[in-house]
């Protein structure tokens, strides 16, 4: 069985009032090779999402998935490098350098 990259795409604000929306979000289904998570769109990221991202990124480690981010947001991307996790993720400017790298990362 072939499995694919799957995207997930958040946009907007992502804040304490979404957490539930986020967890909801960042799940890794088991039938992807592995995950691109498109925040090209978000324009505003708080702790909570870097708590998500963790959690996330350790739930793809356990089940080898490999996950790229693509972030559009200068506020988000500091928010990552400050909090000192720049090294925990592949963070990518756009979805199509992303994806090679994914796609290297999944054969």
């Amino acid at each position: 069985m072939n499995k694919s990259i799957a995207v997930i795409c958040l946009s907007g604000e992502l804040e304490i009032g979404r957490r539930d929306e986020i967890a909801a979000a960042l799940v890794v289904g088991g039938n992807e090779s592995a995950v691109l998570l498109d925040f090209s769109d978000v324009n505003y990221a708080d702790s909570t999402s870097l708590a998500e991202l963790l959690r996330f990124r350790d739930e793809a480690a356990k089940a080898n998935v490999p996950v790229a981010i693509v972030i559009g947001s200068r506020q988000f991307a500091r928010l990552i490098q400050y909090a000192g996790l720049s090294h925990a993720f592949r963070i990518f400017e756009n979805r199509a350098e992303a994806l090679m790298d994914l796609s290297r990362a999944s054969a």
